[in-house]
């Protein structure tokens, strides 16, 4: 039987989920666009790995302080508002940003508080859109609305890389942003013709909502080591793409056009990596895909670092963006799929705070081993420390709690309840 490319097209006879999923890739490519001018301009302000480090810190560590209680919020409250009043202040502060940028009036401390400020716009925004996107989206076709979800946004990181790489030296820097505040423009009237499902507000403390998540994925063994994997992966393997100005510029040589390359050829094999696992989550066991994916990301990101050929290190991006997107979509798949739609939310928000909340942590990371060893050696570091903990997750989480090894084939996850854990070592249904 040949493996279909594309996943089912069955979510798009939803119309909501047609417009949401429009108004979503306006969203996405605007973000990607702003996301390496960001980066060029921080590098060219500061020309230190060091100040890459920090900034992308700044971005994403409101998604380590609040995506947990926004997740908990995007179950409580209506999440289309939620997505609505978010998206109106990035809007805002993508062009405010434009402006600073086009008038030469930024300083560091103007440009983080902005960055800041967008990323805690984003960190109430992202969970309650996701779960907005699976809750328009048919009950039965929620694996394939997640892997289209996947396919937007690396769809994006391919094009929007580019797009920038153009816009850079002929626009200036300033025109990224005002991309972005436009894309802002166009998700916000796809948003106002999308209706969401009535939500009655949870009669509980936020408190408690938001352990109840916690809760639900502590007690699942393969879900807390699914979950552990991600927040590895994050601080140790992800953060390597904060040094990519660094290595445009100073090691490889190709300057802003080289750096767009570069990011579109990770977003062209994440690409190519969450079309292929549209087809083999439906035909693999997901621990398989999950190891087989990190594998390829850690093996080509660790010879990324010791590359000095421009097109070498395009293709080895490549490779180790296909490789984690088959790793996120696996993983992703595995937890959305187990949770309950009333707590789903509350899992987005959790995978949000593993997968980009956590990175803060890894910027951090990179930022001060990068300061005293170089940027090669701080992937270096970094591949080694998640291939060392992987194996001890591996070992762990992925046994039943009773010892039996858990398959996680799809046919088996569709047609069963993950065990949950209990105190005495004994398993639940």
């Amino acid at each position: 039987m040949p493996m279909k490319i594309f996943p089912q097209m069955a979510p798009f006879r939803s119309a909501p989920f047609r417009m949401l999923f429009f108004g979503q890739a306006s969203s996405f490519l605007g973000s990607w666009v702003h996301n390496v001018g960001q980066g060029w301009l921080v590098y060219q302000m500061t020309g230190s790995p060091f100040w890459l480090g920090l900034f992308a810190c700044a971005g994403s560590l409101p998604l380590l302080l609040f995506s947990l209680p926004a997740g908990a919020m995007a179950d409580r409250f209506a999440r289309r508002r939620i997505v609505i009043l978010a998206q109106i202040a990035a809007l805002l502060l993508a062009s405010t940003l434009g402006l600073l940028a086009f008038l030469h009036l930024l300083s560091l401390p103007t440009l983080g508080l902005l960055v800041f400020a967008l990323g805690l716009a984003g960190s109430f925004e992202l969970p309650a859109r996701q779960a907005l996107f699976l809750d328009v989206a048919p009950e039965e076709e929620i694996r394939a609305a997640v892997a289209w979800n996947s396919v937007l946004f690396n769809g994006a990181r391919l094009i929007g890389p580019a797009v920038a790489a153009f816009v850079i030296p002929s626009l200036g820097v300033a025109a990224c942003f005002w991309t972005n505040a436009l894309s802002y423009l166009v998700s916000l009237g796809c948003l106002l013709r999308v209706s969401s499902p009535m939500r009655r507000p949870s009669e509980r403390p936020l408190l408690h909502s938001l352990r109840e998540g916690v809760r639900y994925i502590a007690a699942r063994k393969p879900l807390l080591g699914q979950a552990s994997l991600i927040g590895l992966v994050t601080v140790f393997g992800w953060s390597y793409t904060v040094l990519l100005p660094f290595f445009a510029e100073s090691i490889l040589h190709s300057g802003p056009k080289g750096l767009g390359i570069l990011i579109s050829a990770s977003g062209a094999g994440s690409l190519l990596g969450s079309l292929a696992a549209t087809s083999l989550v439906r035909t693999l066991p997901l621990p398989r895909l999950v190891f087989g994916g990190l594998g390829l990301f850690l093996l080509s990101a660790a010879c990324f670092s010791l590359s000095r050929s421009f097109l070498f290190s395009t293709a080895l991006l490549g490779l180790a963006g296909l490789g984690l997107v088959v790793f996120l979509s696996a993983g992703n798949a595995f937890l959305q799929e187990h949770a309950v739609r009333e707590l789903r939310g509350r899992v987005v928000g959790i995978a949000t705070f593993l997968f980009q909340g956590l990175f803060p942590i890894g910027s951090l990371f990179a930022a001060l081993v990068s300061r005293f060893w170089g940027a090669p050696a701080t992937i270096l570091l970094g591949t080694g420390l998640c291939a060392f903990g992987t194996v001890g997750i591996a070992v762990w989480s992925f046994r039943r709690c009773d010892g039996s090894r858990a398959t996680g084939t799809p046919r088996q996850d569709r047609k069963k309840r993950l065990p949950t854990c209990q105190p005495d070592g004994n398993t639940k249904e």
